[in-house]
């Protein structure tokens, strides 16, 4: 009786919270005041894919829907991103029967890394995927280090029959390989995937350590301190690292794309040649198109058609957006706040256009879900990546206008091409009237509508 009662107040809420714009936590919230236990009592499908990790969740876990919607299993996910307890209950109880059973051949849930553990005591995955770790959310999160604790106690939480599937590239997902050892059944609990280059897979011998920002998070081993040695690195700390005191090292990837350098929309390229195309932009989605595949393969969907299904396919999840000011076309490329891997790779990639480009940078609101005036994260970003000749003007603007003005005094960035724009309302007018190139605007899911409202007014 409390299942069925728990389901019908879930529909309900959810019914009437979809036609208020609102409605994907507070329905799962009130159901788990009714029944705390819910969750537990739930029959579930074979097929519980979870998603977890710093960058990439909501991307990724659209992409794996599709996959095993495209090869013709019905799934059920949390598709307005709401990632903790709460959503993770409001996903399963609107498709489940008043009895209890979730009606679809799988669950894939996007699983907010800090409350992971918390969901997988009720909630357990026959597939857990970590896309990456790294520094987020300094308010909230901290460092790092208690990221992967966190998602540490997840993987324990998740129990023996849990399938990982890890991140090669980053030595930080990689330490918790701890927990992956073989199952009974001898075999491996532990599947990965990684991204190499053109150029990396040309060569017979890998380019020297490099490594350009304001920190480097991959400078020593995340489980024993020591110096890590690289032979390469593919951006911030992923690469092919070494530990030479505990060691500590990058696995063969089991999904590994290789990058085409050089022309714009080039394919990514798979194992026994399979090649697609990824749409958007940047070696963040390439990540989060290799993880996709793998966490697919995972569920015994082949790497064919994994690559298959997702060839030219259209991100919904709206993190890259086209951009029209004026005559002039470009790019919205959303790097969550207090995120600065999330921004040093959008800003790259706007750099290796090789085109005369304007950059907005807009920092309006640091968080949609707590209060903080903490900008500190802004120093952690290497906006220094700006001071390339085809970036003509970086345009400054927002509520801490003045904490970016202060960011950028201390970097390499000319300041003569640097303008601001203090009232929102005249950022099409300076953009029209006083910037050239492509236009590309950097900023985070809190303040997207705002900026597209500036820069769609008149």
């Amino acid at each position: 009786m409390k299942v069925f009662l728990a389901v019908f107040i879930c529909r309900v809420l959810y019914f009437i919270g979809k036609r208020l714009g609102k409605g994907s936590s507070l329905p799962g919230k009130v159901a788990l005041k009714v029944f705390p236990d819910v969750l537990g009592r739930l029959r579930l499908p074979e097929t519980v894919i979870a998603v977890t990790g710093s960058n990439g969740k909501t991307t990724t876990t659209e992409l794996i829907v599709h996959v095993l919607e495209a090869c013709g299993r019905s799934v059920g996910w949390n598709l307005e991103g709401s990632n903790q307890t709460e959503g993770i209950a409001t996903l399963l109880l609107r498709i489940a029967s008043f009895g209890g059973k979730i009606k679809r051949d799988a669950i894939v849930m996007e699983c907010d890394e800090r409350y992971a553990r918390k969901i997988f005591e009720k909630v357990r995955p026959s597939v857990l995927l970590v896309t990456n770790l790294c520094r987020d959310q300094l308010t909230r999160n901290g460092h790092p280090e208690f990221v992967e604790d966190c998602i540490r106690a997840a993987i324990t939480a998740a129990g023996e029959g849990t399938l990982l599937v890890l991140n090669a590239d980053d030595p930080y997902v990689t330490a918790l390989s701890a927990e992956a050892k073989e199952t009974q059944e001898n075999r491996p609990r532990a599947l990965w995937f990684g991204v190499k280059t053109q150029a990396l897979s040309d060569k017979a011998e890998e380019p020297s350590p490099c490594f350009a920002g304001i920190y480097d998070d991959g400078a020593f081993c995340p489980v024993c301190k020591a110096r890590m040695v690289y032979d390469y690195r593919i951006t911030g700390h992923y690469g092919c690292y070494n530990c030479k005191t505990c060691g500590l090292k990058r696995s063969e990837p089991d999904v590994e794309a290789v990058m085409q350098e050089g022309q714009e929309n080039r394919p990514l390229v798979f194992g026994d040649g399979l090649s697609m195309r990824a749409l958007k932009p940047g070696i963040t989605n390439t990540y989060n198109f290799c993880a996709a595949v793998a966490g697919a393969a995972a569920v015994g969907i082949s790497e064919g058609d994994c690559v298959s299904a997702l060839d030219n396919y259209e991100l919904k999840s709206g993190r890259v957006l086209e951009l029209t000011v004026g005559k002039r076309s470009g790019l919205l490329l959303l790097s969550k706040h207090e995120n600065s891997f999330a921004y040093d790779t959008s800003l790259s990639w706007i750099v290796s256009q090789n085109k005369p480009c304007t950059v907005i940078v807009l920092v309006n609101t640091i968080s949609r879900k707590y209060y903080t005036s903490e900008t500190s994260w802004l120093w952690d970003i290497d906006f220094d990546i700006l001071s390339d000749d085809n970036v003509k003007k970086i345009v400054l603007a927002g509520r801490y206008i003045n904490e970016l003005a202060a960011r950028f005094v201390m970097s390499a960035v000319n300041p003569d091409k640097i303008g601001y724009v203090t009232d929102l309302s005249d950022l099409r007018k300076y953009v029209e009237g006083s910037t050239v190139g492509d236009v590309y605007a950097v900023t985070c899911f809190a303040d997207k509508v705002k900026l597209l409202r500036a820069l769609e007014s008149n």
